[in-house]
């Protein structure tokens, strides 16, 4: 767990940025713990624990969480009263099946007409109109408090590793299911059962892509009845939660481990890609040169064409986090980032490859957090 005196310091930091935008009150808005706990969690500790549902009266804000934030208090807004209040810090919760009229509530007593919003990409129409018709006028302000989130401390990197070790154990049962005959639900079922005995809170999917299906970066439903075959490329994706933080590790798998020449191109191409990205991980590197050192090992093999651009993203409460590791990207590393990433290279028709790691950014370069998950799974 987190310790409960790193949520007054976060809440501490954040009032800094509040003062510095010459905010005097700040909005926090969230989903449900396996959609977009992130920016409540990140301040409260609360996870949101029923889904986001349809708004029928008298309620309103189901599955969401609030958080007003002054320079004096932290006040957790929460829908139900089943909440884990051993793991929240706050000065005050109150529960109410009308969120956003408590929030009214609470914003008359409390703040001026402006205020900031942090999850301006979360909160529904609903919340905004009630602010609006109470007279508040919203000020966007996801900035402020997600850029605190980028880097991660020493005890978030703790439970990202703990979370990783959860995917391993998913992974390697997934990887060992693969077999001539299985199905890819048979093997969707192993590892997500071997996921969740290693602790997992929950696995939000594992992806099962084999053959042909294997060159798409995503599908629905993540895994069918399609049977696998010998020299069948498949892609295993597993992300979930563990202790609330997030792992999204893949791996690319052959049956029968006899790859075709085309198949061992795409592989060893895909591990290039990966080392020279991993390699050129450092703080003060624009994400856009990590992003040009895996693209141009796949250049280099001639299968540039064939590669994705966007290489990766940030992890941490949330399973997609900025930055995104895109060539237009002008955001630069910073040390205490944690990282998925995933060269990948996909031929249309015929399959493809992928490789994801999780790493932290070091002073020095970046330490592997899935280093114990095997790599090389076609031989």
């Amino acid at each position: 767990m987190i310790p409960r005196e790193e949520y007054r310091e976060r809440q501490e930091r954040a009032r800094a940025r509040m003062r510095a935008l010459e905010l005097q009150a700040l909005v926090v808005v969230s989903g449900p713990f396996y959609e977009r706990p992130g920016d409540v969690a990140y301040l409260s500790g609360h996870l949101p624990p029923f889904p986001t549902s349809e708004t029928e009266p008298p309620f309103a804000g189901t599955g969401y969480a609030a958080a007003f934030l002054d320079h004096r208090e932290l006040v957790l807004l929460v829908d139900t009263p089943r909440y884990r209040s051993d793991r929240v810090v706050a000065d005050e919760v109150r529960v109410s099946v009308d969120l956003w009229g408590t929030l009214v509530e609470v914003l008359r007593g409390r703040a001026a007409w402006e205020v900031g919003v942090v999850g301006t990409d979360v909160a529904p129409v609903e919340m905004a109109r009630r602010l609006e018709e109470a007279g508040f006028r919203m000020v966007p302000a996801d900035g402020l408090l997600r850029s605190l989130r980028r880097c991660k401390s020493a005890a978030e990197v703790d439970l990202l590793r703990r979370a990783v070790a959860c995917a391993r154990e998913g992974l390697v049962a997934a990887c060992t299911a693969c077999i001539p005959g299985a199905s890819e639900q048979e093997v969707c079922a192993t590892g997500v059962a071997a996921a969740l005995r290693a602790g997992a809170d929950f696995v939000r999917y594992l992806r099962v892509h084999s053959g042909p299906w294997s060159a798409w970066t995503t599908r629905w439903p993540p895994a069918t009845d399609r049977r696998l075959i010998k020299s069948d490329l498949v892609l295993l994706d597993l992300v979930g939660a563990r202790e609330g933080y997030h792992f999204d590790v893949l791996r690319t798998t052959l049956v029968g481990f006899d790859p075709l020449p085309w198949q061992r191109a795409l592989l060893e191409a895909t591990q290039r890609a990966l080392a020279r990205a991993l390699r050129t991980v450092r703080p003060g590197v624009p994400v856009r040169e990590v992003v040009a050192a895996a693209l141009g090992a796949y250049e280099e093999a001639g299968l540039g064409e064939h590669a994705a651009t966007l290489l990766g993203h940030g992890i941490g409460l949330e399973t997609v986090e900025a930055p995104y590791l895109r060539p237009e990207s002008e955001a630069r590393l910073e040390e205490g980032m944690v990282l998925c990433v995933e060269p990948s290279v996909c031929l249309p028709g015929r399959g493809g490859a992928c490789i994801e790691e999780e790493v932290v950014v070091t002073r020095e370069g970046c330490e592997v957090l899935t280093s114990g998950i095997p790599r090389l799974l076609w031989e």
